[in-house]
């Protein structure tokens, strides 16, 4: 694994100043929900530049991912491709808005928390196999876009009971209806 830690001592104090910073890590433990960062290289091409806060980073990050599909549990790989902007913060500067910031650490950045929450904020909440994946029966589990089941799809939830009987009720009366 490569080291994230990254001088920065030609450019700081120099607004202006840049260097272009290549990474190639493997960063494990980046999940949300049932998606996740592969094992497979992560790979970034940035640029480091002095600003009068502080360093600004930015560039692209490219990673792979795998996730489960929300509606049938089906296994998803996708590509992570993002664009990174972010600003480490020298001593002695606040960013607007009491945001908690990247820091300059001496004379030093620190890019993996960076990029693990780059990689964290990309990855979806609820992955598809595809848009119009029917996903699993509710009853039997067969997956829907395999074939069919032969579970009563029509049958009304028992929960439902009272409020159907209500409605057939309202329904009853001369003159009324269930809305009006």
């Amino acid at each position: 694994m490569q080291n994230l830690r990254k001088s920065v001592a030609e450019i700081s104090g120099r607004p202006g100043g840049y260097q272009d910073l290549r990474v190639k890590t493997s960063l494990t433990g980046v999940f949300v929900g049932l998606s996740e960062i592969t094992d497979a290289p992560v790979r970034a091409t940035l640029r480091a530049e002095s600003v009068m806060e502080g360093i600004l980073v930015t560039g692209r990050l490219r990673a792979s991912a795998s996730s489960q599909c929300a509606r049938c549990l089906r296994d998803v790989a996708s590509n992570v491709d993002l664009d990174i902007c972010e600003l480490f913060a020298a001593s002695g500067h606040e960013p607007p808005g009491g945001q908690d910031p990247y820091r300059v650490d001496g004379l030093e950045i620190d890019l993996e928390p960076m990029l693990r929450d780059a990689l964290g904020l990309a990855l979806p909440l609820r992955a598809l196999c595809r848009q119009d994946c029917p996903g699993l029966c509710a009853r039997c589990g067969q997956d829907l876009a395999d074939a069919s089941c032969d579970c009563a799809q029509d049958e009304p939830d028992p929960r439902w009971a009272a409020l159907d009987s209500l409605r057939k009720e309202l329904e009853s009366r001369p003159g009324r209806t269930a809305t009006g």
